[in-house]
C-alpha cells in the first residue's frame, strides 16, 4: 500500500525500538491530553461563572484561585520538567477534593452551583484516571469513597444455582 503525502500515516513517527520508548511516548501523550482536559476544565468553570453574572472566572471570587491554579497546572502538564508537576498534581487534588465538598453543600439548593460542583467532579474524575491520588487518604473530604475504590464485601459475580 503506497501512502500519500497527505496521509496521517505518512507523518507518523517510527515505531518504537524499546518498550522504554514506547512508555516514554505514552507518558507525552498522556501529559499533553492531560494538559487539554485541564484546559477544557477551565473553559467549563469560564463558561459557569460567565453565565452566573457575566464574568469570566478569573474574576470571581470564589473560581478564580481555582481558575488560576488550572491554568498554571495545564502550563505544568505542557512542560517537559516533571520536578514540581507530581507533587502539585497532589495538591490539586486535595484543593478539588476540598471544592467538591464545599459545592456539594450550596448545589443542593441553588442550579448554577451544580454546575460548578460537575465541574470539580469532572477534574476530580480526570485526575483519579491518569493516576493523581491524595496519598494521605483513602476517601474524600466528605468521608465518601473516592472513585475507582472497591468497596465490595462480596464477589463481583456470584454463582447461582438454577432450577428448571
Amino acid at each position: 500500500m503506497r501512502r500519500t503525502r497527505g496521509d496521517p500515516a505518512a507523518r507518523a513517527p517510527a515505531p518504537p525500538r524499546t518498550a522504554q520508548e514506547a512508555l516514554e511516548r505514552a507518558r507525552h501523550h498522556a501529559r499533553t491530553a492531560a494538559a487539554e482536559a485541564v484546559t477544557a476544565l477551565h473553559a467549563v468553570l469560564d463558561a459557569a461563572a460567565l453565565a452566573r453574572d457575566g464574568s469570566p472566572a478569573e474574576a470571581h471570587v470564589l473560581l478564580g484561585p481555582a481558575a488560576r491554579l488550572l491554568i498554571q497546572l495545564a502550563r505544568d502538564l505542557e512542560s517537559e520538567a516533571n520536578s514540581h508537576a507530581e507533587s502539585l498534581l497532589v495538591a490539586v487534588a486535595r484543593a478539588v477534593d476540598d471544592e467538591v465538598a464545599r459545592w456539594e453543600q450550596s448545589a443542593r439548593d441553588d442550579t448554577d452551583a451544580r454546575a460548578v460542583l460537575r465541574a470539580f467532579l469532572g477534574l476530580r474524575e480526570l485526575l483519579w484516571e491518569v493516576g493523581v491520588r491524595d496519598p494521605s487518604s483513602d476517601t474524600g473530604s466528605d468521608g465518601t469513597h473516592r472513585p475507582g475504590q472497591r468497596t465490595r464485601s462480596a464477589p463481583r459475580v456470584q454463582r447461582v444455582s438454577v432450577e428448571g
